[in-house]
């Protein structure tokens, strides 16, 4: 079916990965795909020979092989999937990987490092936990049983990527339910304070969800097999920008606009879309929201209502405030990981810089920091409410005192500090930096905010599987892309 300029058989709203990946997945199958981008909205940011990129998780920095594969499978995107050669450099660069830490937890008094091995990371806990070494054992031994139940269902699925449970597929292959009804906060209660929080900052690390009702076979899940075989060169951004090439060759089109006044349903049973300032309307038959569900259901009137039932389910807890320095690497201490979160006081709530995460471009890279120098990325949460009536200036002492903890001396190797970015982008409703707070039960591999959210709308995102990080977003995108097609199928 042939458009006009604006009217499109899908619209895609919003800058995020899924979003990207259905469109460009629609766009290769021949159908006409219009990307609508905030304007004004940059994901990564260039200032004094530096270079950064705020992140919301760990998985956006250490993205697992097998599922880098796959989406380039998926996309047919051989600069994704590379030459042979590279391949072979790849494996060999993950084969060295598992002997080094992936990311680093840090409590007030006690660094300990993840490795992909699990003799390596024992060796930490063990000394940093002497007086619970028997209980960690037969912790991470339960773990361990539940594991062969997990592999033995994504081993039967069809799907390669898998991250939903599928109850009638389940119950197919197990009469009765083999999974832990425990919850992990009750079979923590035992333990201390500091192995309880070691074990919840990694939670939350590969995803974005903090949740005191997680399911032990879900724990089981993020523990054991988000640090398995993970690329310690993965690039984002790259891969992104690798994507959006695709889409545009594929006849993929892109539009940036202010913003989304209102979204009204009817036209072909399709939608119509109107913009602040812009005379201009956009229409399409399929509507694909790629920004945070709390940003965008206002849009929907009526509609938009019974969306925000799922704010009931998940919610923004925290918003991820970045800050960026660019630092003398000399003052990086003997042993930190570029990868590292970190908890000041095990007293206090998260927010006001009491947890950083921490991303240091990589040593010798000068695409991300002039020589001698290292690009420092910092994000800090701040809770939803307060983001309207803190100011940045005084919310940065806090972040600051944790930083100085980390880095002594920190004060005199800093050659800059830029709050601007987070300034200027929180307040957008592309941003999508939040850390959600789970209020029901969650279940290993099942979705929280459906991707199908009525006839012909959909939802990608974060929200859809918040503790799976990037491969959720990824997941995201793929199914609905398929969803679409087989309506033409």
């Amino acid at each position: 079916m042939k458009q006009s300029g604006n009217e499109q058989e899908v619209i895609v709203l919003g800058s995020g990965l899924g979003g990207l990946v259905a469109g460009t997945l629609l766009a290769k199958n021949n159908h006409p795909v219009l990307l609508l981008r905030e304007k004004g909205y940059q994901p990564s940011y260039a200032i004094k020979g530096y270079h950064f990129v705020p992140f919301s998780n760990f998985s956006e920095k250490r993205l697992r092989p097998n599922l880098f594969k796959k989406i380039s499978q998926a996309l047919n995107l051989p600069l994704l999937m590379g030459t042979r050669e590279e391949s072979r450099q790849a494996k060999v660069s993950s084969d060295q990987s598992k002997q080094r830490a992936a990311f680093q937890v840090v409590l007030p008094k006690a660094r300990i490092d993840i490795f992909p091995q699990r003799l390596l990371s024992q060796k930490e806990w063990k000394r940093e936990f002497p007086k619970e070494v028997v209980q960690i054992e037969a912790f991470y031994n339960e773990l361990d049983q539940i594991q062969p139940l997990l592999q033995v269902v994504k081993e039967k699925n069809p799907s390669p990527f898998f991250p939903l449970r599928q109850r009638s597929f389940t119950k197919k292959y197990f009469p009765f339910d083999p999974f832990p009804k425990e919850e992990m906060d009750k079979r923590l209660s035992l333990f201390s304070r500091e192995f309880r929080e070691f074990i919840q900052l990694q939670l939350i690390s590969w995803g974005n969800l903090y949740s005191n009702r997680l399911p032990l076979s879900l724990g089981a899940h993020i523990l054991l097999d988000e640090t398995n075989e993970l690329n310690p060169d993965f690039d984002l951004e790259k891969m992104e920008k690798d994507i959006l090439g695709q889409f545009l060759r594929s006849g993929g089109r892109v539009e940036e606009v202010e913003r989304v006044k209102k979204v009204t349903l009817g036209w072909r049973k399709g939608f119509t879309l109107s913009m602040e300032g812009d005379p201009r309307v956009f229409r399409s038959q399929f509507l694909i929201f790629n920004s945070p569900l709390h940003r965008v259901s206002s849009l929907l009137g009526k509609k938009g209502k019974e969306l925000l039932k799922w704010g009931k389910k998940i919610k923004p807890f925290y918003v991820m405030i970045p800050l960026f320095l660019g630092i003398h690497e000399k003052v990086i201490p003997v042993g930190m990981n570029d990868l590292l979160i970190s908890i000041l006081d095990l007293e206090k709530p998260y927010g006001d810089g009491n947890v950083l995460f921490l991303s240091l471009s990589p040593k010798g890279d000068e695409t991300k920091a002039p020589e001698g120098r290292r690009a420092l990325t910092v994000e800090s949460l701040m809770d939803v409410g307060k983001w309207e009536q803190t100011l940045l200036v005084d919310y940065q002492q806090g972040v600051m005192k944790h930083l100085y903890h980390l880095f002594p001396f920190l004060e005199h190797y800093i050659e800059f500090i830029d709050f601007q970015w987070a300034s200027d982008h929180v307040p957008k409703w592309s941003y999508s930096h939040f850390l959600y707070e789970g209020t029901s039960h969650f279940y290993w591999r099942e979705g929280v905010v459906p991707m199908s959210m009525s006839k012909n709308i959909y939802f990608v995102g974060k929200e859809n599987f918040p503790y799976w990080g990037l491969g959720g977003e990824i997941f995201s995108g793929l199914t609905v892309a398929q969803q679409i097609l087989k309506k033409y199928s």
